[in-house]
This record gives structure tokens, sequence and C-alpha cells, in this order.
């Protein structure tokens, strides 16, 4: 089965949330999004600012599974990282594993995270934050193919003269690919 990637180009965000209304749109969200976008900026010879568009990494090797009392996640062989609702008891301790800020608590004091919309997946559709980007900063498919365009896209970043790199590449760590300028690196575990 292949792996399924989704590629977050950090260069390319505009920060127009786009991706955060439609992911609340989607899976009818009412107070927040799975997706988080946040500005940030860094003062060298001159002011950077750029953003961070944020959600669960879908990790190789997931900590939420592994702390979970009730089994209520899952990694499925196509990568993507599954949270049952139904068996969530809202204990919240994946809430606090997350390095990366990626699960949610809801309304009803359970738990919730980004699933790729799976429900879409299962149609042939992309999820609803990458149909909807503006500038193609979120690309899904097939991870070998991800890796590849990223690659491209670091050509032509570095052409211009702005150092890249691509985080989550490296031994399929995590299903969600971050490229983005060196400057940027630094924040990528900011809550």
């Amino acid at each position: 089965m292949s792996q399924f990637a989704m590629l977050v180009d950090v260069s390319r965000c505009i920060a127009c949330k786009s991706c955060s209304v439609a992911c609340m749109q989607e899976n009818c969200l009412h107070s927040s999004s799975w997706i988080r976008v946040r500005g940030r900026e860094l003062l060298t010879d001159h002011l950077i600012k750029y953003y961070n568009p944020q959600s669960c990494r879908h990790c190789a090797d997931p900590i939420c599974l592994a702390v979970c009392p009730m089994g209520a996640i899952q990694r499925g062989n196509d990568g993507l990282v599954i949270h049952d609702i139904e068996r969530c008891i809202g204990c919240q301790v994946c809430v606090d594993a997350c390095p990366y800020s990626g699960m949610k608590i809801m309304t009803n004091g359970k738990v919730g995270k980004c699933s790729f919309c799976s429900h879409l997946l299962e149609i042939n559709k992309e999820p609803a934050c990458v149909s909807v980007c503006p500038v193609e900063a979120r690309i899904f498919g097939e991870r070998e193919f991800l890796i590849r365009e990223a690659g491209l896209r670091i050509k032509n970043l570095l052409s211009r003269g702005i150092k890249a790199h691509l985080e989550g590449a490296d031994k399929e760590s995590t299903t969600v690919l971050y490229l983005s300028n060196n400057t940027s690196r630094s924040n990528w575990l900011v809550p």
C-alpha cells in the first residue's frame, strides 16, 4: 500500500487561514481547527516574517498511541494516525504527550485530531485543507512524489539565495513533511 503524505511548504504560506477554515467546516468543528497558523518573526540583519502552520504530524512512532490507555489511537499501513472518538475517555494524556500540539481538547471534553479528512480520502478526494490552499503551500499525495516535489522547491529556493530544509523525510519519521527556510527550523515545537 502506498504511504500517504502531506507537504507543508512554509515558504509559500501567506497566512490566509483558508486551511483552518476548511478544516473546521469539513469536520464540523465549532471552536477551533485541527490546524493553527502562527506568524513568526526573526530579526537578523533584517526582519524576516514567515508563517508556521501546525497540525498533527501523523508520526511513524506516535507517542499519542503509546500513552493512550484505551487504545483509541491507531496507525494504519497507509501512514495515517487515526483517533477513535468512541473509545476516547477524555483523559487527555495524549494532548500532554504530543510534542507537536497535534491533539486538541474538544468541547465535549474528549480529544480529537487531524485525520487527513480520511472520509474524503475514501472517495478519492483531497483533505479539505489541501483543496483550498490558494498558493499550493499544502500538497497531498504519495510520500515519494512529495519528497521529489520538495526537492524541486528547495532547488528553486536555493537558486534565489534562500536556504531551505525538509523536515520529516528522514527515516519516515512523520507523514507530514515541512519545507522551510533554515531560519524557521527553531520553531517547530512551538505550542
